[in-house]
């Protein structure tokens, strides 16, 4: 019934994405994906549902479209103002209405013959379950092509139930769309698809940008932006002309970017242009088309010229070494190609398969000599010529190889530590020679004598790890390295380096001397270590009821002796230690232990009847609670957000048992803590109370 040639002028590789509007998503159920494009008086609808089952039911079932109003004049309404815009579900429309628009519109066809085709050509799979497998993929090949051809023409989108266009619509206010379908949920739940339109914001189509034409022996890559408008533009069309003014479309099918894959986008489209002579300028512009169907305005103009293929090859004939250790490279070119090329490169590599890096640019076409200065031990060189176009033919690989008598440099920036057993571990700057075969460490005992070399041969890494003894009469020991290049030539020793021994004697230990609870929390005070070589004293603390859970470190100080700890909890016992840390990392014997309980904490219930109600007429919450008993003298409220820090927020006499807080905002759950001073300067246990406004 439908005209068959239709498909042979497109391929079904475009469609492994599907539509630009149904992106992947991985989910349990099928969705819709809505997208809109406001016009002067009106906001047009485009639609995708996700899978071709699905697909397949909702053509049969039909989709409802939703409007809600929830903005005019600039405020938000207190009640979305919904609309249904299809009192009767949108079905692709009957048969006989397609025929006028697909004797004219090749995608209306396509989209028609994915509804209402008889058959559907797809690989055939043979086997016992063959029936069901091509079965499914004709409806996914009918999925692919009905979306592609939608998003290609918006009149073939209304036909096909996949697009709906709202006149009835106002500058001054914003909508919320929704579009679901009715199909029965006990079939299949899909989820509706929504999108957000202002009629005062209407966006024109950018033009594409960044077109680049390079010239090549009877072609021309033609290349533009495609990542930024990926969401823009489902596909292109590509324009050529041979006078800069008179353009031609280059075929009727749009370019879709197959390069353009999950887990491996593609930044730039590409395309490749036969012509038909050399040496003479095309000029290109491309457009970009919207799943409107829209077409975008046409991009800046590039051009290019088609370059005969360069055939001339150089050939290194010869080298020579100068004076200073640098290196003459000689080359044979045709003198007659020299009008083909616009320069020579030399390019160098440390070993003969590469990477080859160029040196030297920009040689002139009549050079057949040049000089290179960096050389290694082992030298590979090739000569490339460049052509007008870009075109480069390179020559075949000549191996240089130098005689080396100059040493490394020293190695820099030695260090290393001893550790408590004796092993210490070495490292220092890499020397950047490009022949450096390794380095040899060498050691002493004492700063005067001669160092005696550890390594039998060059160690390749710069790092050492030696081993001494702890316990000697020396408390330090000395090492000096040297590096050596390839031609086994050694460099001078380094600066000496001198580290000292661990020392294994810990630091003796502080002792507490004053202790006692305050309102604040606990007051420690402590006389710190005798040891001279003490960097820090570290107090710890640990909960006596669950002292399987170990000790916390609470404070850190070099010199400081007392400490106030704010984070100690009432009623709880508490059994704090403080150490002393020399700076071998030594630690000494804990101090003796001391126990203490805060007892800011009465066990006795002295708040009751602790409530908050929020009111959402009058935009407050009320906290209210019973009246407090004659020994408390202050009421203290903190305020925090969910999973916020608590902040202190009001301190109130006893005899207030009720307060309004106006300051809350909607969709938020406050969490109030109350707590009471009492005469003796204890603290009562907090109360807490969450409420969601």
């Amino acid at each position: 019934m439908m005209k068959k040639y239709l498909f042979l002028c497109i391929t079904a590789l475009f469609f492994i994405n599907g539509s630009s509007i149904a992106q992947d998503r991985v989910v349990e159920k099928p969705f819709i994906k809505v997208i809109s494009k406001v016009n002067s008086n009106e906001v047009k609808l485009r639609w995708a549902i996700s899978s071709p089952s699905a697909w397949k039911r909702a053509n049969k079932y039909g989709y409802i479209v939703e409007r809600f109003t929830i903005k005019r004049n600039g405020q938000q309404l207190n009640t979305a103002e919904k609309k249904v815009l299809t009192a009767i579900p949108i079905v692709p429309k009957p048969l006989e209405e397609w025929k006028s628009i697909v004797e004219q519109n090749d995608y209306a066809a396509v989209l028609a013959q994915s509804l209402y085709g008889e058959t559907f050509q797809v690989e055939q799979i043979q086997g016992g379950l063959a029936q069901i497998v091509n079965q499914a993929k004709e409806i996914e090949q009918r999925f692919s092509f009905a979306l592609y051809a939608a998003d290609l023409n918006y009149e073939a989108a209304l036909l096909g139930g996949l697009a709906y266009v709202d006149t009835d619509i106002n500058e001054n206010e914003e909508y919320f769309y929704t579009v679901r379908t009715v199909v029965p949920i006990e079939l299949l739940e899909v989820e509706a698809g929504n999108v957000y339109v202002n009629p005062a914001k209407k966006e024109e189509l950018p033009q594409p940008i960044d077109l680049i034409a390079i010239g090549d022996d009877k072609n021309i890559l033609l290349t533009w932006e495609y990542e930024m408008f990926k969401t823009v533009f489902t596909s292109y069309y590509l324009e050529r002309s041979e006078n800069g003014t008179d353009f031609k479309r280059l075929g009727d099918t749009p370019l879709v970017n197959l390069n353009d894959k999950p887990g491996s986008p593609s930044k730039r489209m590409f395309y490749i242009d036969t012509i038909s002579q050399n040496n003479k300028t095309y000029y290109y512009r491309v457009k970009g088309i919207s799943p409107f169907g829209e077409q975008s305005p046409s991009s800046e103009i590039a051009s290019a010229q088609g370059i005969k293929k360069l055939a001339a090859v150089p050939h290194i004939s010869n080298y020579k070494f100068d004076k200073i250790g640098g290196v003459d490279i000689l080359w044979e070119f045709p003198k007659e190609a020299e009008k083909q090329i616009t320069k020579f490169e030399l390019n160098w590599a440390p070993q003969e398969k590469g990477p080859y890096t160029v040196v030297k640019t920009d040689i002139p076409v009549s050079s057949r000599k040049t000089n290179y200065k960096e050389l290694n031990p082992s030298n590979y060189f090739k000569i490339t010529a460049v052509g007008k176009g870009n075109q480069k033919t390179t020559s075949l690989t000549a191996f240089v190889q130098t005689i080396d008598s100059i040493p490394p440099s020293a190695p820099l920036g030695v260090e290393g530590v001893v550790d408590t057993l004796g092993i210490v571990n070495l490292k220092w700057k890499a020397n950047t020679e490009k022949d450096m075969l390794g380095y040899r460490v060498f050691r002493g005992n004492l700063e005067n004598e001669e160092v005696s070399q550890l390594t039998v041969s060059p160690i390749e890494t710069n790092t050492f790890t030696d081993t001494v003894q702890i316990k000697s009469l020396n408390s330090k020991v000395y090492y000096q390295i040297v590096a050596v290049d390839q031609r086994f030539n050694m460099s001078d020793f380094s600066e000496k380096l001198a580290l000292k021994k661990p020392d294994v004697v810990p630091p003796s230990s502080p002792i507490f001397s004053k202790y006692k609870v305050i309102e604040d929390g606990v007051f420690l005070q402590w006389i710190n270590s005798s040891s001279d070589d003490v960097v820090s004293h570290q107090l710890f603390r640990q909960k006596v009821a669950e002292a399987d859970k170990g000790w916390q470190l609470v404070y850190k100080t070099d010199t400081i002796s007392k400490f106030i700890d704010h984070e100690a909890l009432p009623d709880i016992k508490y059994r704090y230690a403080i150490f002393a840390e020399d700076d071998s990392g030594l630690k000494s014997l804990p101090s003796t232990p001391i126990t203490i309980t805060n007892l800011n904490n009465p066990n006795q219930e002295l708040i009751t009847g602790f409530t908050a109600i929020a009111d959402r007429v009058n935009k407050n919450i009320t906290l209210s609670w019973k009246k407090m008993p004659e020994e408390v003298v202050e009421i203290i409220i903190y305020k925090s957000k969910k999973d916020g820090k608590p902040v202190l927020w009001k301190q109130l006499p006893p005899v207030t048992n009720k307060l309004v807080d106006q300051s809350v905002s909607p969709n938020n759950t406050y969490t109030y803590q109350l707590r009471v001073v009492l005469k003796n300067s204890a603290y009562s246990k907090i109360k807490s109370v969450n409420v969601t406004y």
